[in-house]
């Protein structure tokens, strides 16, 4: 082969993956190309042209795909490069936490291999649905349906906005109050509701406690919040070790023994604390992330 042959193999290998229309401009674009690149590589090396040289050339240039990848228009981007990392982080948070939840079957008796090809491959749904949602958005901000736009943030995100900060602390307290009174509503409720949430003896004995530790202590740091008029840096770190302690918590409630004396009432509670524990966990991340890419105002830099 002559280093003309070497080229228009080449070449001819490039034009095969680019649209049929722009085939003849890229073809004697790429030619003129690379024949002055290998005149130049020959002038710098003090010897003619051969087929190695060509070949040797044209493998620093590119494969036929690279260089073909050139010359197309870029399509429709399903994840930004920006956010790989944030969907990288939520999908396997998402298998992570599913996993936690069925691994105790394993430890009470369930053959590792019936695990596997049960809840173990079952969690994989969770990357697919995000990768489902993200396609659904690439689609529509493609066809124009939907387009991004940019609105203002608050430059200090440290400072503590009252209204909505006293109405998310009182809406705190009140939950954390009827959650810890629920076991005695249960049993005053008319009809077939004081067996439907019965709660399990040794689930109030032994498992429930912990929440009511976070609970005060989440609602004891938010009101200091609240007093001061911003989140600190330390503040802000412990929101999150009690986030990821919640989580725990969560996660041990599921795979642990019964809530609720009542089958469908335990399962359906373990299932509702699975969607809070997914929700929370994408929270976390979302927290982290935004802590760790947080500059400091220009008020404040001096």
């Amino acid at each position: 082969m002559n280093p003309n042959d070497v080229i228009e193999a080449f070449v001819r290998d490039v034009m095969r993956r680019v649209p049929a229309k722009d085939r003849n401009d890229i073809g004697m674009e790429l030619r003129g190309l690379l024949a002055e690149m290998l005149e130049d590589r020959a002038r710098q090396e003090a010897r003619p042209a051969d087929d190695a040289m060509t070949l040797a050339m044209l493998r620093a240039f590119g494969t036929p795909a690279e260089v073909a990848a050139r010359y197309r228009p870029p399509g429709v981007v399903v994840i930004p490069p920006e956010q790989t990392r944030m969907f990288a982080v939520l999908s396997l948070a998402g298998i992570a936490a599913q996993w936690a939840m069925s691994l105790p079957r394993v430890l009470d008796g369930q053959p590792i291999v019936a695990w596997w090809f049960g809840a173990g491959l079952d969690a994989l749904w969770w990357p697919g649905f995000l990768a489902m949602m993200a396609l659904l958005v690439a689609s529509l901000r493609h066809a124009g349906w939907y387009k991004p736009t940019w609105t203002p943030h608050i430059v200090d995100p440290d400072r503590v906005r009252r209204g909505p900060a006293i109405a998310g602390l009182l809406g705190m307290t009140a939950g954390a109050l009827f959650m810890c009174a629920l076991p005695w509503l249960a049993t005053v409720m008319p009809g077939p509701f004081p067996r439907i949430f019965e709660f399990d003896s040794d689930f109030l004995r032994t498992r429930a406690w912990p929440a009511v530790a976070l609970w005060i202590g989440t609602i004891a740091m938010h009101a200091h919040a609240l007093r001061r008029g911003r989140w600190t840096k330390a503040t802000r770190q412990i929101e999150q070790v009690m986030s990821l302690a919640f989580i725990v918590l969560m996660a041990w409630w599921i795979g642990g023994d019964r809530i609720f004396v009542a089958t469908a009432t335990d399962q359906g509670a373990k299932g509702a604390l699975a969607l809070v524990l997914l929700i929370s966990l994408a929270s976390l991340a979302v927290s982290v992330y935004r802590e760790r890419a947080q500059i400091r105002p220009l008020g404040m830099m001096q």
